[in-house]
C-alpha cells in the first residue's frame, strides 16, 4: 500500500496570509484536525506549512491570543511531505524522523494531491493483519482438512486390519 492508497484526496487548504481565527472556524467547520497553509508562487500554490489542531491548542489558547495573527506566522515548517508512492515503511520513517502525525502528499511539482495521518497508516496495518490473519486461518483449516482426510487414508482397511490381528 502507498500514500495515495491510504490517505485522502480531500484536504483542507487555507493561504498562509488567512487568520489563525479562521483556520480554527475552517477546521471546525469541516471536522479535521488541520490546515495545509499555502502560499502563490511562479509555480503556483504550493504547501508551504501545516497548523494542527494541537497547535492552535498549545500556542495559541495557552500563551499567544492574537487570533487575528496570520497562519504563516505560527505554521509547522520546514513541512514533511510524502510523495504519492511512499510506501507504508517510508511514511513510518518521515513521521518519526519529523516527529509528525500527519504528512501532505505532494507530486513532482511540489502541488498539494492529498494527505495521510498516522490514523491512516495504522488502519492499512490493522487492515494488512486482518488479511494475514485471513490467510493463516484459511491455511491452518485446509491442513487441518489435509491432516484429518490423512488420517481417515492411514487406518486400515477392515481386511487389513483382520491380517495384523492374525500376524
Amino acid at each position: 500500500m502507498r500514500a495515495a492508497d491510504i490517505g485522502t484526496r480531500r484536504v483542507i487548504q487555507l493561504n498562509e496570509t488567512s487568520s489563525i481565527r479562521q483556520a480554527a472556524r475552517t477546521m471546525r467547520q469541516h471536522d479535521v484536525g488541520c490546515v495545509v497553509v499555502t502560499k502563490n508562487t511562479l509555480l503556483g500554490v504550493l504547501p508551504s506549512g501545516i497548523v494542527t489542531d494541537r497547535d492552535l491548542a498549545v500556542r495559541i489558547l495557552a500563551g499567544e491570543n492574537d487570533e487575528d495573527r496570520p497562519l504563516g506566522e505560527i505554521e509547522s515548517a520546514p513541512l514533511a511531505v510524502c510523495r504519492p508512492d511512499a510506501t507504508i515503511d517510508e511514511l513510518i520513517d518521515i513521521m518519526l524522523g519529523s516527529h509528525v502525525r500527519r504528512l501532505p502528499i505532494v507530486d513532482e511539482d511540489g502541488r498539494l494531491v492529498g494527505i495521510v495521518c498516522l490514523d491512516d497508516v495504522m488502519a492499512a496495518l490493522t487492515e494488512l493483519m486482518l488479511r494475514v490473519s485471513r490467510a493463516a486461518i484459511g491455511e491452518r483449516e485446509l491442513d487441518d482438512r489435509a491432516y484429518a482426510g490423512q488420517e481417515e487414508m492411514s487406518l486400515p482397511s477392515a481386511p487389513e486390519e483382520q491380517k495384523l490381528q492374525r500376524a
